[in-house]
C-alpha cells in the first residue's frame, strides 16, 4: 500500500518536478538529456514534501557524459492538506535558509578562515515559490555515500555524539553573528520567527493532536509503579499545547536565541561512514529539512533530538556527557569564530534552558515515538485527507508495534521527570 500511495503522490507532481529539474539543468549547460524521475521517500519519511530522486543523464558544456543526482521536494497538492498545514509557509522558509541564512553561515565563516566549518547540508540549487508548484532541489546526498538510519532503532552513542557536536557548531554561528554583525543577525531573526504553530490552521490541528498524543503517552506509564512521573506526566495536558507554544516564542529564549533546526528526528539526518566504522561510527552527517526552522533556545534542536531519537539505557549513562560535549563543541567553535561563549551562552544558561525549554522535546517525542516504531504501511497518507476531521480520524491510526512506543516514550516521560525539567 505504501509503495502504490508513494507513487501516486508522486505521479500528482511529475510534470512539475520535470519543469523544475529542465529549468536547472539548461542553467548548468547540460544537453542532450534524459530525465528519470523515482520516488525518493515512503509514507512517514516527510509529511510537507513530495521527494523525488531524480537522475538526469546528458553531456555538459564540453561535450562530456554527465550524470548528476537530485532531489527534489515539491509541495503536495491536496488543497485541503495544504490549508491546514501552512505548506507555503513550511516551503518559504525552507528556501529562506538556504537561499539567504546558510550563504550568511559560509560567508562569516569565510571571513573567519575557519579551517573545519559547519558545512552539514546539501548543496542547493535552485528553488521556487510558485502558487502549488513551491519546490527545492538539492544534491541527492545518498550519492555521496549518506545513509539514513532505520528509524525504528535508537542512535548509538557515535551517532548521538556527532549529532551534538554538529548543533553545537550550528548554534555557534547565530551567537557569534549576533556578536559580531548584529544588524545581519537581527534581519535572520526577524525572518525566521515561529509560524508554523502560530498559524490558526496549523494550530487547530496540533491541539487536536497533542490530545491523542497525550493520552496514548499517559497509557505508557504504570498509575503505580510510575505514581511520581504519572501524577505529574497528567497535569501536563491542563495546558500543555499553549506552554509549547509559548517556549516556541523567540521572546522566550531571548537573547541567547538562535536559527534553530527545528525538526530534529532522525529521518532528518543522514550519516556517512568510513569503510572500517561502518555502521556504528559515523564520520560526517548532513542535516535535512528546514521547513520548521526557527528562531528560539538552542534546548528545543537539544531536547527534541535528545527524547526522539535516543532511548532510556544510553541517557542513563551518557546524558550529562553528551549535554557537556554539545556545550564544549558551541564553545570551542565560538572562540574559533573570535566570540566569548562564557558571555554569549555559558554552560548555566544552558542547563537552565533545558529545563525550561525541554518541554517542545517531550511534547514532539509524543508524536515521533510513535510515527517511527510504526510499520510504513500502517501510517496514513495525510497528503490525500479530505477536511479535517478525517486528518484528525487519520491520528488514530492503531501499531502493532505498540509495545515498542510504550517502552521509548515511558523512558522518555521518567527520564524528563528525573531530570527535573518543566511541564
Amino acid at each position: 500500500m505504501s509503495d502504490e500511495t508513494t507513487t501516486k503522490n508522486l505521479d500528482l507532481v511529475t510534470d512539475e518536478v520535470q519543469t523544475h529539474v529542465e529549468k536547472l539543468i539548461n542553467e548548468l549547460g547540460i544537453t542532450n538529456y534524459t530525465i528519470n524521475v523515482v520516488p525518493g521517500s515512503v509514507i512517514g519519511d516527510n509529511y510537507l514534501g513530495v521527494i523525488a530522486k531524480v537522475t538526469v543523464t546528458g553531456k555538459d558544456k564540453n561535450g562530456e557524459n554527465k550524470v548528476t543526482n537530485f532531489i527534489v521536494k515539491s509541495a503536495p497538492q491536496n488543497e485541503v492538506y495544504r490549508t491546514l498545514t501552512s505548506i507555503r509557509s513550511a516551503f518559504d522558509r525552507e528556501i529562506y535558509m538556504y537561499s539567504k541564512v546558510f550563504p550568511e553561515f559560509i560567508k562569516f565563516q569565510e571571513e573567519r578562515r575557519i579551517l573545519n566549518p559547519f558545512k552539514s547540508i546539501a548543496k542547493f540549487y535552485k528553488s521556487t515559490m510558485e502558487n502549488k508548484n513551491e519546490a527545492v532541489i538539492m544534491e541527492d546526498m545518498k550519492e555521496l555515500g549518506f545513509e539514513m538510519r532505520d528509524r525504528r532503532e535508537p542512535l548509538n552513542y557515535n551517532h548521538v555524539l556527532l549529532v551534538m557536536r554538529e548543533y553545537g557548531k550550528y548554534h555557534a554561528l547565530s551567537y557569534a553573528l549576533r556578536d559580531q554583525k548584529p544588524e545581519v543577525f537581527q534581519e535572520i531573526l526577524g525572518n525566521t520567527q515561529e509560524t508554523f504553530f502560530n498559524t490558526y490552521n496549523q494550530a487547530e490541528i496540533a491541539e487536536k493532536e497533542a490530545k491523542e498524543n497525550y493520552e496514548r503517552a499517559l497509557k505508557s506509564l504504570d498509575p503505580v509503579k510510575d505514581k511520581i512521573a504519572y501524577d505529574k506526566f497528567k497535569k501536563f495536558q491542563d495546558n500543555m499545547f499553549e506552554t509549547v507554544k509559548h517556549v516556541l516564542q523567540s521572546e522566550s529564549a531571548g537573547k541567547y536565541a538562535v536559527i534553530g533546526h527545528g525538526d530534529s528526528w532522525v529521518n532528518n539526518m543522514l550519516f556517512k561512514y568510513d569503510s572500517t566504522s561502518k555502521p556504528h561510527s559515523p564520520s560526517e552527517i548532513c542535516l535535512l529539512d528546514w521547513q520548521l526552522a526557527r528562531a528560539g533556545s538552542p534546548a528545543l534542536d537539544l531536547a527534541y533530538f535528545i527524547f526522539a531519537c535516543t532511548d532510556k539505557p544510553l541517557r542513563d549513562q551518557y546524558y550529562d556527557h553528551l549535554i557537556q560535549e554539545y556545550h564544549k563543541s558551541l564553545s570551542s567553535f565560538l572562540r574559533e569564530l573570535g566570540s566569548d561563549p562564557d558571555k554569549l551562552f555559558p554552560f548555566e544558561v544552558l542547563q537552565e534552558h533545558l529545563k525550561k525549554f525541554s518541554v517542545f522535546g517531550l511534547y514532539m517525542s509524543m508524536t515521533i515515538l510513535y510515527a517511527i516504531n510504526s510499520e510504513v504501511e500502517e501510517i496514513p497518507d495525510f497528503h490525500n485527507m479530505a477536511n479535517l476531521d478525517e486528518l484528525v480520524e487519520g491520528l488514530k491510526f492503531e501499531s502493532k508495534n505498540i509495545e515498542r512506543y510504550n517502552a521509548r516514550m515511558r523512558g522518555a516521560i521518567l527520564d524528563f521527570i528525573k531530570f527535573g525539567y518543566e511541564l
